[in-house]
């Protein structure tokens, strides 16, 4: 094609203004006094409840004005994906979206980074809590982190009591030797009646992706590293070492609770919903997120129960358990990316974060809030699990429920043994990155 000279002027015109305004964007650092500043409309989207951000807002306005020209849509979690890409596709999106690590990989080719020029890795490594490193890929920062919700597990006080257990069990030894065996209740017709914990199925028990990978982090997996040429390498079902195969370890022990030949047989697929048990006082050990904390206690009032942190191996030198990390990311579709990632650092600094974190029962990811502690109820306990949570990088997370669902299926079925369903599974995500 042939261009005319005003032509080419005017396109070598453009070219040249889109490359400063991402030059700009690589090394822009807000102003000292941000309370000055127009930011510009900034749009938000997220699945994190609208209220617990807004709340969060509203007392921050009266010091920094530019809070005000940035609006938040919570979004439903099952649409969420397809409202995002059709929004994108007609150029209707917003400029920041409010992510869990499990989308990053998802996401990662939509999302602007942030270079490590403009954000150090050792100012990321001084500000945040060590599973917060999630969202510092091998190019940047791909989002601000700004909580964390922890497994963490609920516990009934009165059932444990009554047979003079004061305290919730620490180890895994201690609730396969002494908490199953003399709290499982079954009656003539050996059917379940009272449940010490809801491991084995998978779709009765809420958090099972969350629980299997707590079992297979504790078990040292490699979990899922950066490859040359964006590819990931899947570490799932290996120890650095390759001494172990943590996910086939953590499937075995998991499925142990719901194999009717097995001791420790306490949980089955006619069971109902596991946190509808713990409700209803017919499951002792509930293996639950600390942003479900406040839901229990307003669905029970009357129950009598407690959180603790998820118990450990006995020999275990480092504590460890699954937690979700959310953070703000900046889409390169933005409009108005100067103002969206300003806003990224006015909502992802520690005041904002210690403030929604606390509203929704979650835990701050900056290391001088948590250092700081927690008084209230719940928030100490999720604050101390926040410290030793891990996340890894899944591939698309409704396609790893899928996956994970099928391998405990085929363990119970007799389809494969433990190890085949791990491998099966591993070789099954690794297709999907």
């Amino acid at each position: 094609m042939n261009l005319r000279p005003f032509e080419l002027f005017l396109v070598l015109g453009f070219g040249i203004l889109g490359l400063l305004a991402l030059g700009l964007l690589a090394t822009y650092k807000p102003p000292a006094d941000t309370t000055k500043v127009a930011l510009g409309a900034v749009e938000i989207w997220g699945t994190l409840p609208e209220d617990a951000f807004y709340a969060t807002l509203k007392p921050l306005l009266e010091t920094q004005p530019s809070y005000a020209a940035i609006s938040y849509t919570e979004k439903d979690p099952s649409t969420f994906d397809s409202e995002v890409l059709n929004a994108l596709a007609e150029d209707r999106g917003p400029d920041l979206l409010l992510l869990p690590h499990e989308a990053l990989v998802s996401y990662r080719s939509k999302i602007q980074p942030i270079p490590f020029e403009n954000f150090p890795a050792r100012d990321f490594k001084n500000l945040y809590i060590d599973g917060a490193e999630i969202w510092a890929m091998s190019d940047g920062v791909y989002g601000y982190p700004l909580a964390i919700d922890p497994l963490v597990m609920y516990w009934n006080r009165d059932i444990l009591s009554s047979k003079n257990v004061l305290n919730a069990p620490k180890t895994w030894e201690a609730i396969v030797n002494d908490i199953v065996p003399t709290f499982v209740e079954r009656d003539f017709n050996r059917n379940i009646t009272l449940s010490p914990v809801a491991f084995g199925e998978y779709r009765n028990v809420t958090n099972a992706a969350e629980i299997l990978s707590m079992l297979t982090i504790q078990g040292g997996s490699s979990l899922v590293s950066e490859g040359s040429e964006g590819r990931y390498i899947m570490g799932l079902n290996q120890t650095p070492d390759k001494s172990r195969a943590p996910l086939e370890a953590a499937a075995t022990f998991y499925t142990n609770f719901a194999s009717p030949s097995n001791p420790l047989y306490s949980w089955n697929r006619a069971r109902p919903i596991d946190r509808d048990a713990f409700l209803s006082e017919d499951l002792i050990l509930y293996f639950g997120k600390g942003s479900e904390a406040r839901g229990i206690a307003a669905q029970n009032p009357n129950l009598n129960f407690d959180i603790a942190e998820v118990p450990q191996g006995a020999a275990a030198t480092v504590r460890r358990t699954y937690g979700t990390f959310y953070g703000l990311s900046l889409l390169k579709s933005s409009d108005n990316k100067s103002g969206a990632y300003l806003a990224m650092q006015l909502i992802g600094g520690a005041d904002f974060s210690k403030a929604m974190a606390d509203y929704l029962d979650m835990a701050p990811v900056y290391r001088s809030s948590l250092s700081a502690g927690s008084a209230d109820t719940y928030g100490r306990i999720i604050y101390t699990t926040a410290v030793v949570a891990r996340g890894w990088l899944s591939p698309a997370p409704t396609k790893v429920d899928a996956i994970l669902a099928e391998m405990v299926e085929d363990i119970l079925a007799n389809r494969q043994c433990p190890g085949e369903a791990a491998d099966d599974a591993v070789g099954r995500m690794s297709q999907e990155y």
